[in-house]
């Protein structure tokens, strides 16, 4: 069996989709290296056979980062800092015991390097939207002048960082994943705007879904009835706890039961004693409230957007920056929800959306229907073929 070293830029929107890969080849009997950071040794050692601890250098307050302009250099800037960090130490700590393969997110631009480096096969993954000629994120919603002196200097570093690591990846293409002979994304290909467009080097596999343990436990009430609404923000742009309010007060009554999940960003007693029907926590394991919800007010956030499409659970996108306003778009173009802004949202007009999606029977219908194509899609199963298959060829040549 072979070794595959993991790698991803340490947060959760990176780390979680991967789990189940990462659990998959470990249940086929391969060794499975996870390099990650102490915040996600815990879950990442459920499904690895080594953890290889490092300290993030170069995060940067991702939390003020919104994607766009010049908070879109600032997220590629940390991302390179923590690139020239990590290359180094990496390949120390992985001396002794080289990978056989490298699956590496399309952030961690240091797992396409170290493969490289290593002259072993690479499997890129991507827990978002991905683009090609025919859509990019860049056409509307990420608002990057080429113009822009930041924006050069950023270039001018990276090929000088290249350069010294002898690597022959152009910075266009370690950027944007060119080149990378196999790529899985986590999303069916029916949510991938243009999906059609995309050549065989991109596999979507869709979610690849693993219990997460560390988040606890959650189960339905014995007595409950009605309608069941699950609320989050996600795990960075969560420090709202007037849209938690607007939330409460805009869900309870209905006759159901309102599950709301804040993070670490907004202390739930600031939100004052819950209403009967509501229950207020930190963090809740989604993936144990979804299979009961009939409606997920959500940021769009695509790991929280799968677990909901898996589910066949309809939507209600409130985006909080321009990654989950292009998933919030899609979500309201193939209909199984709808999108609000955030600014100015009153308990009024959510209480009417939320009214309005509880009883479309069409809404229902499409989201049962993209449940159906996305867990056609194979999920951790279809991803680990396709890691073994890169692994047969590498062998082969």
């Amino acid at each position: 069996m072979a070794h595959v070293a993991i790698l991803t830029p340490p947060s959760s929107g990176h780390v979680n989709p991967t789990l189940g890969v990462a659990a998959e080849l470990l249940r086929r009997g391969h060794r499975v290296s996870y390099a990650t950071t102490d915040d996600y040794a815990e879950r990442v050692g459920e499904v690895s056979t080594a953890v290889v601890r490092y300290r993030e250098q170069h995060a940067g307050d991702f939390r003020s980062f919104r994607f766009t302009g010049r908070s879109l250099v600032d997220a590629m800037s940390a991302s390179l800092a923590e690139t020239a960090a990590l290359y180094p130490e990496l390949l120390r700590a992985f001396a002794d015991d080289r990978p056989d393969l490298v699956v590496y997110d399309n952030g961690a631009w240091w797992g396409r390097l170290l493969a490289e480096h290593w002259q072993v096969p690479a499997v890129q993954v991507c827990p978002m939207l991905v683009s090609n000629e025919h859509w990019s994120m860049a056409d509307r919603y990420t608002r990057l002048s080429p113009f822009s002196p930041r924006l050069w200097v950023f270039f001018a570093r990276m090929s000088r960082l290249l350069r010294e690591l002898g690597s022959t990846v152009s910075p266009k293409d370690l950027l944007t994943g060119n080149g990378a002979e196999r790529r899985l994304v986590f999303i069916p290909r029916a949510f991938q705007y243009r999906g059609e467009t995309f050549d065989d080097s991109f596999r979507f596999v869709g979610p690849c879904l693993h219990p997460r343990r560390f988040l606890g436990s959650w189960q339905l009430p014995a007595d409950h009835r009605g309608p069941l609404v699950l609320v989050t923000l996600g795990t960075i742009y969560n420090q709202h706890p007037d849209f938690f309010r607007t939330c409460i007060a805009a869900c309870t009554g209905l006759g159901g039961r309102v599950v709301v999940a804040v993070g670490d960003g907004v202390d739930p007693d600031d939100l004052g004693p819950p209403p009967a029907d509501v229950e207020v926590h930190r963090f809740v394991p989604q993936l144990q409230v979804l299979p009961h919800a009939d409606l997920f007010i959500t940021h769009a956030g695509m790991g929280s957007t799968m677990e909901a499409l898996y589910h066949g659970v309809p939507m209600l996108a409130v985006p909080q920056m321009a990654e989950e306003q292009a998933n919030a778009d899609r979500i309201a173009e193939l209909g199984i929800g709808r999108t609000l802004a955030p600014e100015g949202l009153t308990a009024a007009v959510l209480r009417s959306a939320v009214q309005q999606l509880l009883a479309d029977e069409a809404v229902r219908r499409r989201a049962a229907a993209l449940r159906d194509e996305t867990r056609s899609a194979g999920g951790a199963a279809a991803a680990a073929d396709a890691i073994e298959a890169r692994l047969r060829d590498h062998v082969a040549v």
